[in-house]
């Protein structure tokens, strides 16, 4: 997740010059695609999900990720995608089971079981017979003398008020009337309380110097809000090396009690380590001009691990959209279409291996590029200790860049479809936040581009399933997608340009 700033390589103009002649020209034969075939139905979508679902969390490399990795490479393949290759990536993964109900990670003191939320991944483990040692309390403005051996306790902090530039809701270009004075709080406490825990709080790292014994976190939720909480994986390769758990308010409430009192507890983290492989997935959806020098490539991204159901359920929706062009015939598909769907999202060290760098031939001849990720999610909020979905979509966001054809090519297509709860961001513009997804390399390297995210009022969790999805409403998302993606393919930058 990066930031950048304006484009200033010329790339642009040319694209202005290019729709405005697109446009122009849309009866002509030699025009853009005017080709309308319908898109996958909602019950496709719904049957995809489901299959999906079946795995449970796609973590790189592990079974439920093959499986659907595989089924994404054979559905690509019987719609025409050509050149299909996997790149192979090896790691060391960790992993413990998601359902608490198996027991494999606990925590009690003086024999009663405390309920835990989650696990902190890639943190560490533990025998059978866990860890035991005196709880303490954490607290910042006055740290103990010595954590070394003992359990620590952190709080993750109240959002402080006025909140940071950095956790601050980002401002758009756009947005549907239905977002207008919206409180977007809980996303903005979500994402704070989430990535705080082992990115901006350094806990990890305290944990470390310490010669701790164990960890455990409390985050301000109810248990339904922090059950399965999975946070992304160290920024380096490696494990933290201290096992450590994830507690919601109420156990954390008895946690902290105990840790004043000077009690001791026994923390267990039952984890199994593999080397494994996976592999980005790549191919070629031919365009006109496809096996000769004037192809040019607009490119689809996403990846394809992640925590639950729709966080990374990009890779269906650049096989719907695979599917939609596949139906137009090639000779009208002005560029190809590039598929790239990585596999380190929740990688430790997180996209480590540059798949542009390791391509310098093709990724030369893309001229436009979609960034697609968590369709079709629904809106969740904490009512007390509960935590129930809302009846409404999650708000979808759209990026662009700083580029008024661009804008507008948005703008068009989110009104046409009547898409709710949707803004569209320009991060190059001041206080529209930074470009996440995916998609940055396009803004890094000077391409028009379009992405999709959501916010995330539930999906930092292994929990939300097939009832969490919402087929129509990805369905819309991907209409639009269809779009901004025909807009790329019409009118990149002039072939060889």
């Amino acid at each position: 997740m990066r930031h950048s700033g304006p484009l200033t390589n010329g790339a642009f103009p040319l694209l202005c010059v290019s729709l405005l002649v697109a446009c122009a020209g849309r009866d002509a034969p030699d025009g853009p695609m005017h080709q309308t075939p319908e898109l996958v139905s909602v019950q496709t979508l719904q049957r995809w999900h489901e299959e999906k679902a079946r795995g449970g969390p796609t973590f790189s490399g592990s079974p439920a990720w093959r499986a659907h990795a595989e089924f994404v490479e054979r559905e690509l393949r019987a719609r025409g995608v050509a050149d299909l290759v996997r790149e192979p990536i090896r790691y060391r993964r960790w992993f413990t089971a998601d359902d608490p109900a198996a027991q494999r990670w606990t925590l009690s003191i003086a024999g009663e079981s405390v309920p835990v939320a989650s696990y902190w991944a890639y943190s560490g483990s533990t025998g059978e017979q866990g860890v035991t040692g005196p709880l303490v309390h954490y607290d910042p403005q006055s740290p103990p003398a010595s954590i070394e051996g003992r359990i620590v306790v952190f709080d993750i902090p109240t959002l402080p008020d006025p909140v940071p530039p950095k956790f601050a809701p980002a401002g758009h270009e756009f947005a549907t009337a239905d977002l207008e004075g919206e409180d977007r709080g809980l996303i903005t406490d979500h994402w704070y309380q989430v990535n705080y825990a082992t990115r901006f709080g350094r806990f990890g790292e305290i944990l470390q110097k310490g010669k701790a014994a164990g960890g455990i976190v409390i985050f301000d939720m109810g248990q339904a809000r922090a059950r399965g909480i999975y946070t992304f994986p160290l920024l380096k390769v490696g494990e933290l090396g201290v096992p450590a758990l994830y507690l919601d308010r109420v156990a954390g409430k008895t946690v902290r009690a105990a840790a004043g009192n000077g009690q001791a507890a026994t923390l267990r983290l039952l984890a199994e380590r593999e080397d494994t492989e996976t592999w980005f997935l790549t191919g070629i959806l031919p365009g006109r001009n496809y096996g000769t020098p004037d192809d040019r490539l607009v490119l689809l991204v996403t990846h394809t691990d992640g925590p639950n159901l729709t966080q990374e359920n990009g890779a269906l929706g650049i096989l719907a959209l695979v599917d939609y062009f596949n139906r137009v015939p090639q000779a009208e598909r002005q560029r190809s279409l590039l598929i790239v769907l990585d596999p380190q999202h929740y990688m430790p060290g997180r996209h480590l291996v540059n798949w542009y760098e390791r391509h310098p031939d093709v990724t030369a001849r893309i001229v436009g590029a979609v960034g697609v990720e968590q369709l079709g999610q629904r809106e969740y909020a904490e009512r007390g200790d509960a935590f129930v979905q809302t009846g409404r979509p999650e708000v979808s966001v759209f990026f662009t860049q700083d580029d008024p054809v661009l804008i507008s090519a948005a703008e068009a297509a989110i009104g046409a479809e009547r898409l709710p709860r949707t803004e569209l961001r320009v991060p190059a513009r001041q206080g529209q936040g930074r470009w996440i997804g995916l998609a940055d390399v396009a803004v890094e390297r000077g391409w028009p581009a379009f992405a999709l995210n959501t916010e995330m009022s539930a999906y930092w969790s292994t929990v939300p399933g097939i009832e969490s999805f919402d087929a129509r409403l990805c369905r819309q998302q991907l209409s639009v997608l269809v779009e901004l993606t025909r807009t790329l393919m019409d009118a990149g930058r002039p072939a060889g340009g």
